[in-house]
């Protein structure tokens, strides 16, 4: 490639990116490789380089958020062991708890990632491994309802920042257009913690009474004391920064690239988005007001808080419920992890169809729709039908668990122009997330067990709004792509 063919290629991009963009104020920053000329001297080699970082920082970062969804879920198995009863309190005071919990996460999710951005992913990320990990162990050991509140909004503090703090990180190693896919399969560590913990407390609700432990400890016990294990291999293991892959096992002496992998590896990504070219950045109020302003962005985040808010009632519930139909506390949490086994499966087949179609919107819709039919069949279910009948269609309700959530990640992503942008835009969509666990913790209420009519015909309303709101950014995107093609033959930025 000559230089004036590399020029013409940057300005491209520059011009691609004023279109979408107002009046904004480029950071002054020294000249990058991009700036100075990147010549394209690979073919055949990126598909492996590709494959390569997939297998090693995907798994560690999807392990991480295990531990983390492992954590913060584990109160759904919680609920169907003695905990109310040890502690003298209510679902309704329960519910409490998962709220602080919620609002810590929320109130630390923007100062985590400034803190990340100024420090760097690996100390920080493996800082709030060992420091969650040691506050959801000693949640074992908490003999009041004070004591538990407290350990909840502990938690929140946390782990608030993980999950977008990591997202930024992959995406300094992909390019826009792979970012779908990959958002998803780090999500997986989620799906497989939700599924995976409730076998894990099934198993661990039967040693309530050993050396004097009720069920609901041994779960707090067990699994922070895995979480910590975890962070230990995190630390270890994940790349310090793209490019780069020493270990901290390695002590700078191996690396998971070659040179020639890692010289690759840095500038694909730099020639797919020149502005990755700076490195660690800084978060300023004026960023953060920016992203808040952009009427975009903000639609994706309402349409998670919406979205999520039916999601994370339902989902926290579900062990009680299926309990609730005759099955034993054990079995129910067994059954409740056979749907989010089959969402993984749901979630990859429209992952694919999204990176393969570079159409993202009607993804999300899809992902919707499923949930609407199947909260009004779970809402109109006959109490009088068998208890196999009434867990078939609730495990058909959760099969889509938060595919929606994961699919609209990914999709305003691709949208991100600057990596401060794309830093706050994805900490305020998980913020949503969050907030929505604040809303939906009360969506069921012991008034209304154990049928729960007022909590089901909740989720029917919230997953009836949320299709609206992701059919209306659908059209938006449409019609907006419509009007640019004429300008340009290819634009990235304008996938739907």
């Amino acid at each position: 490639m000559t230089g004036s063919t590399l020029d013409r290629r940057i300005s491209d991009v520059d011009i691609l990116s004023e279109k979408h963009v107002v009046e904004e104020k480029v950071i002054d920053s020294p000249p990058s490789e991009i700036e100075q000329g990147i010549v394209k001297d690979w073919d055949g080699e990126e598909a492996s380089v590709k494959r390569k970082i997939d297998f090693i920082l995907l798994p560690v970062l999807a392990v991480a958020f295990f531990s983390l969804q492992m954590d913060r879920g584990n109160i759904s198995a919680v609920l169907t062991s003695t905990i109310t009863k040890d502690l003298n309190i209510t679902t309704n005071q329960v519910n409490i708890g998962s709220q602080l919990l919620s609002a810590g996460i929320v109130l630390s999710e923007i100062p985590s990632n400034i803190i990340m951005q100024r420090i760097g992913p690996r100390v920080w990320l493996s800082g709030q491994l060992f420091a969650w990990g040691l506050v959801a162990t000693f949640q074992a050991f908490v003999q009041s309802y004070p004591a538990f509140l407290v350990t909840r909004i502990l938690l929140g503090f946390c782990e608030g920042g993980f999950i977008p703090g990591a997202l930024y990180y992959i995406s300094t190693w992909y390019k826009k257009d792979e970012t779908s896919l990959r958002t998803s399969l780090f999500f997986y560590g989620q799906m497989f913690a939700s599924a995976t913990s409730s076998l894990i407390s099934a198993g661990l609700l039967k040693l309530s009474g050993s050396h004097g432990l009720e069920g609901w400890r041994w779960i707090f016990l067990v699994e922070g004391l895995i979480t910590l294990f975890i962070g230990v291999v995190f630390t270890l293991l994940v790349p310090p920064s793209v490019g780069d892959g020493r270990p901290l096992i390695s002590f700078g002496r191996w690396s998971y690239f070659t040179e020639r992998e890692s010289h690759i590896i840095r500038n694909r990504v730099l020639l797919d988005d020149p502005r990755k070219a700076r490195g660690h950045i800084q978060i300023s109020r004026s960023d953060i007001w920016k992203t808040l302003k952009q009427p975009r962005i903000m639609q994706h985040v309402f349409l998670t808080l919406v979205s999520m808010s039916g999601f994370q009632g339902l989902t926290q519930y579900t062990p009680s419920l299926i309990k609730s139909m005759g099955f034993s506390a054990v079995r129910a949490n067994a059954l409740a992890s056979v749907p989010v086994y089959c969402g993984i499966v749901w979630l990859t087949a429209l992952s694919v169809g999204a990176d393969l179609t570079q159409h993202r919107g009607p993804f999300v819709l899809l992902s919707i729709t499923w949930n609407v039919i199947s909260y009004v069949c779970l809402r109109t279910t006959p109490s009088t039908s068998s208890k196999w009948h009434r867990y078939a269609v609730i495990a058909v309700a959760n099969v889509s668990y938060c595919s929606m959530h994961i699919l609209n990640v990914g999709w305003l992503s691709v949208y991100c122009r600057t990596p401060q942008e794309r830093s706050v835009a994805m900490a305020l969509v998980v913020m949503a997330a969050n907030c929505a666990g604040i809303s939906g913790s009360q969506i069921f209420r012991t008034s209304d067990a154990p049928k729960y009519v007022h909590g089901l015909t909740a989720i029917c309303a919230l997953a009836g709004a949320s299709w609206a709101l992701a059919a209306i950014l659908c059209v938006q995107y449409y019609i907006r792509r419509r009007k640019e093609e004429p300008k340009a033959e290819t634009k990235p930025d304008t996938v739907a």
